[in-house]
């Protein structure tokens, strides 16, 4: 008699849950091949996107840098009787992509109108195309978006909760819908800014002049990029106006949006309909405004500001304009002030806020206040004896998110201190000022003391390096922090280590 297979109380036989179970089981096999030693194109995909994404990244931006370098050459580029070096132009391109702000030349009376609109195009395809042109770079790595690809995606834009369009990764259409509405975010803001501004400039302005300067100042802080047409062009100083409260207004609005992101700005908007913050935007929306009270306190201590540098000014100008300049220096680098005339206070205290910068995944540069932010929650959680967990709003922070806050902290920290000691022997002068043009190229904030006109062509190369790492670096080791072979099944013993 034969024998039957043996079946569950579901019907299943004996052979098809072996089946199921072996198919469920976890299978050895090399990285990329199947068990048989075949290829897998999926594996090899993903294999492939992982080692190629962070140089898309690089090559891209820096092709981007090479053409506008060759068009800035150009003899249509330039004033009459003005000459521009490749050097010159392959750093204004640079700043520009970057989005920095920081110049060798004056964009208002070097270049021609056809030079600065390619200088606008350049800041606005830096400025926006590193958040919409990171994540249609990834997505166009494969036909399809990897998991790993979805939590690179999601760890530039801010987190695990991103808003509606980042849900579906797995689809073109999704990442190409968030594409698009970063897109039509940036330019509508960019247009009203436009608008504000250009409705304030026509009074003392022709309205054709007005509106093209209206343009560029309106992207150039959206993009907290820190160029501007005033300088040297005999238009009143300033945005066209000294401390006109409703310029800096706009002005100040415009580089706040853009240094929040929009996964930032689009969370708070949708707050009035789920009553929700994700963990992300609490932190940079907590530690702004931390900065900028704390940046005015120390200002208006300064008696040597008010005193010397503004005594011109009155007295609601000098509160106008410190509170733009703290607003700007993060990474806007649009100022009023004259830094190298206010107090090294003053200066120590800009450095610092450039060097944390804005939020991730949006216009500003730094180390983020996101990575800052994780690490002052971990550094409380320490001192209070929750050394297992560090929590902030009644959320916890991954272990992993703080270990990349380190990671990114470590690095940007021995860049800017092994640049600064390189320019410093390249290029004689102040270390402090020196370091100053450092951590503003680094946090792509644009502020200077003067000495960026200083340098001889290996210090801007250096200079040009660190805004192009300063504006790459952050994503990039997010990117291969993220980018990890499977878990090791080795576990090493622990032994304590001497700290303090």
């Amino acid at each position: 008699m034969s024998q039957e297979p043996f079946k569950s109380a579901n019907g299943d036989s004996d052979e098809f849950l072996l089946k199921l179970r072996a198919e469920q089981e976890p299978r050895f096999e090399r990285p990329g091949f199947t068990g048989d030693g075949a290829p897998s194109g999926e594996a090899a995909d993903h294999r492939l996107s992982r080692a190629q994404a962070p140089r898309l990244l690089i090559i891209g931006f820096a092709g981007i840098i090479l053409v506008g370098t060759l068009l800035l050459k150009l003899p249509a580029a330039t004033n009459p009787g003005v000459s521009v070096s490749w050097m010159e132009a392959a750093f204004t391109s640079t700043s520009a992509v970057t989005v920095t702000g920081l110049g060798v030349l004056t964009t208002a009376t070097d270049f021609s109108r056809f030079g600065q609109v390619i200088i606008l195009v350049l800041l606005q395809v830096g400025g926006v195309g590193f958040i919409a042109f990171s994540v249609l770079l990834f997505r166009l790595v494969g036909r399809r978006v990897t998991l790993n690809e979805r939590f690179l995606i999601q760890q530039s834009l801010g987190g695990e909760r991103q808003f509606t369009l980042t849900r579906n990764w797995g689809r073109l259409g999704g990442v190409a819908n968030l594409a698009l509405y970063v897109l039509v975010v940036t330019l509508s803001i960019e247009a009203v800014g436009t608008l504000l501004l250009w409705l304030r400039w026509r009074t003392e302005l022709p309205a054709g002049e007005a509106l093209w300067l209206a343009l560029f100042h309106a992207v150039s802080s959206y993009c907290n990029a820190g160029f501007d047409l005033f300088a040297g062009s005999g238009h009143p100083p300033v945005f066209g106006f000294g401390a006109d409260y409703y310029t800096l207004a706009v002005m100040s609005a415009l580089i706040i949006l853009g240094g929040a992101g929009v996964a930032v700005s689009y969370d708070v908007v949708s707050y009035f309909k789920n009553r929700m913050l994700a963990l992300n935007t609490r932190i940079t929306l907590g530690l702004t405004a931390l900065l900028l009270v704390a940046g005015l306190a120390v200002m208006l201590l300064d008696r040597h500001l008010y005193e010397v540098t503004l005594a011109a000014h009155s007295l609601g100008e000098q509160i106008a304009i410190t509170i733009f300049t703290v607003i700007s220096s993060r990474t806007a680098g649009l100022t009023i002030l004259p830094l190298e005339e206010v107090s090294q206070s003053t200066q120590l205290m800009l450095l610092f806020w450039m060097f944390i910068g804005g939020a991730p995944a949006s216009m500003a540069g730094g180390v983020t206040t996101s990575t800052v932010g994780v690490l002052l929650i971990s550094a409380l959680a320490t001192a209070k004896g929750r050394d297992n967990q560090a929590v902030a709003f009644g959320r916890s922070v991954p272990r992993e998110t703080l270990n990349k806050a380190v990671a990114i902290m470590t690095v940007s920290t021995l860049l800017v201190g092994a640049v600064t000691i390189i320019l410093s022997l390249l290029n004689q002068g102040d270390i402090f000022s020196l370091g100053f043009e450092v951590v503003s190229a680094f946090a792509n904030a644009g502020y200077s003391l003067g000495f960026t006109h200083k340098l001889n062509a290996w210090g801007q190369a250096l200079i040009a390096f660190t805004m192009f790492w300063g504006r790459l670096g952050p994503l990039t080791i997010v990117i291969a922090l993220a980018q990890r072979e499977r878990p090791s099944l080795i576990q090493y013993p622990e032994e304590p280590v001497i700290l303090g």
